[in-house]
C-alpha cells in the first residue's frame, strides 16, 4: 500500500505580519516608557477617586470647575500635611526605642560620641572600616535620592490628575479620533465611565478602611499599654490592602512585643483584641464602606498583589488591583456585547 505525501502550505497575510510586529513594537515601547505609564495610571486613579467630590461641588455648591478642583486639591494637601505632622514626630521619637530592643553585638554596647576618643584604632582597623563607611554613604545617597524622586513623582501625579479632571469632559469627544462608528463611541464612553466609577470607589473604600482600622488599632493598643502603638497601628492600616490575611500579619508583631514586654497574659489580651477588630471589620465596617463600591474577592486580591510584587515590586502591588479592575470591566463589556450580537 503506497503512502501518499501531502504538501502543506501556510499562508500568512501582510496584515497578520503587520499586527505581529505592531504588537512587539508596542510592547517594547511600553517597556521603555513604563515609568511614564505608571505615573499616568496613578494619575487616573487619583482623578477617579476625586471625581465624585468634584461633581458634588459643581452641582450642589455651584462652584466653577477650576475653582472646585483647586479647593479640592488644597483640602487634600492640607489634610495630608496635618496627618504627616501628627504621625511623623511620634514615629521618630519611638524609633530609638525600637532600635534599643534589637539585639546588637556586645562590642557595640555602651558606644557613644562622648567616649569616641577612648577608642584605640590602628591604621589597619581604620582601613578595614573605610569600605563600610563608603557603603553607608552610598546607602544614604540612595535613600535621599529615592526620597526626592518619590516626592517629585508624587507632585507630578497630582498635577497630571488636575489636568485630567479639568479635561475630563473633553476626553469622551477624543474617542472619535479612533472610530467614527456611533455604537463603538457609545461603548467607549460607557467603558470609561464604568472604569472611573469602579476605580474611584475601590480607592475611596480602601483608604477609608485603612484609616478606620489604623485609628481603632492605635486606640486599642494604647489602652492595653502596648509599646510602639503608632507604628503597629500604621502597619495594621497599611496591611488592609490584603483582605483577611493583612490583619493576621499585622497582629503578629503586636503579639510578640506584648509577650516580650508585658508578659504572656497581656499578649493573650492583644490576640483577643485583634480578633475582635477583625470580626468588627468583616461584619460591620467592610459591608458599610464597600456596599456602594466595587468588591474584589479576597483570594483574588491576594493573588493579584503577590503577582504584582513578583513583576513590579511595591509599585506592582499597588497597581495590581486597579489594573485588574480595568481588565475586568473591559472583558465584562466585551462579553455582554458578544452575547447581544449572538442573540
Amino acid at each position: 500500500m503506497l503512502s501518499k505525501e501531502k504538501d502543506v502550505s501556510v499562508k500568512i497575510s501582510l496584515t497578520t505580519i503587520f499586527w505581529v510586529f505592531g504588537i512587539i513594537a508596542a510592547a517594547y515601547l511600553m517597556f521603555r516608557v513604563q515609568e511614564i505609564l505608571i505615573a499616568i495610571l496613578f494619575a487616573v486613579i487619583v482623578m477617579s477617586a476625586f471625581r465624585p467630590s468634584l461633581k458634588w461641588m459643581e452641582r450642589r455648591l455651584r462652584i466653577p470647575k477650576v475653582l472646585a478642583v483647586l479647593i479640592l486639591y488644597a483640602l487634600f494637601l492640607t489634610f495630608l500635611s496635618l496627618a504627616l505632622a501628627l504621625i511623623i514626630p511620634p514615629l521618630i521619637r519611638e524609633l530609638p526605642h525600637v532600635v534599643q530592643t534589637l539585639s546588637l553585638p556586645p562590642m557595640f554596647n555602651g558606644w557613644s560620641f562622648s567616649n569616641w576618643d577612648t577608642l584605640n584604632l590602628s591604621l589597619s582597623d581604620l582601613g578595614s572600616l573605610l569600605p563600610q563607611i563608603g557603603i553607608s554613604f552610598n546607602a544614604i545617597y540612595r535613600v535621599v535620592s529615592s526620597t526626592f524622586s518619590g516626592i517629585f513623582t508624587f507632585f507630578t501625579v497630582l498635577v497630571m490628575s488636575v489636568y485630567m479632571m479639568l479635561d475630563r469632559d473633553n476626553l469622551h469627544n477624543k474617542v472619535q479620533w479612533f472610530t467614527k462608528d456611533k455604537r463603538h463611541i457609545s461603548l467607549a464612553k460607557e467603558l470609561l465611565d464604568q472604569v472611573e466609577r469602579q476605580l474611584g470607589g475601590w480607592v475611596r473604600g480602601q483608604v477609608a478602611l485603612m484609616i478606620v482600622i489604623g485609628v481603632i488599632t492605635y486606640i486599642g493598643l494604647r489602652l492595653l499599654s502596648v509599646p510602639y502603638a503608632l507604628p503597629l497601628a500604621i502597619l495594621a492600616g497599611a496591611l488592609e490592602i490584603l483582605p483577611n490575611l493583612g490583619p493576621t500579619i499585622a497582629a503578629i508583631p503586636a503579639v510578640i512585643i506584648a509577650y516580650l514586654v508585658l508578659g504572656p497574659a497581656m499578649s493573650l489580651f492583644v490576640v483577643l483584641f485583634y480578633v475582635l477588630v477583625q470580626q468588627f471589620e468583616n461584619n460591620l465596617i467592610v459591608p458599610k464602606i464597600m456596599k456602594d463600591n466595587v468588591d474584589v474577592n479576597p483570594l483574588t486580591s491576594i493573588i493579584l498583589i503577590l503577582a504584582g510584587v513578583e513583576f513590579g515590586g511595591v509599585i506592582g502591588a499597588l497597581l495590581s488591583i486597579p489594573i485588574y479592575i480595568v481588565i475586568r470591566s473591559t472583558y465584562s463589556m466585551w462579553f455582554r456585547e458578544r452575547n447581544r450580537a449572538a442573540a
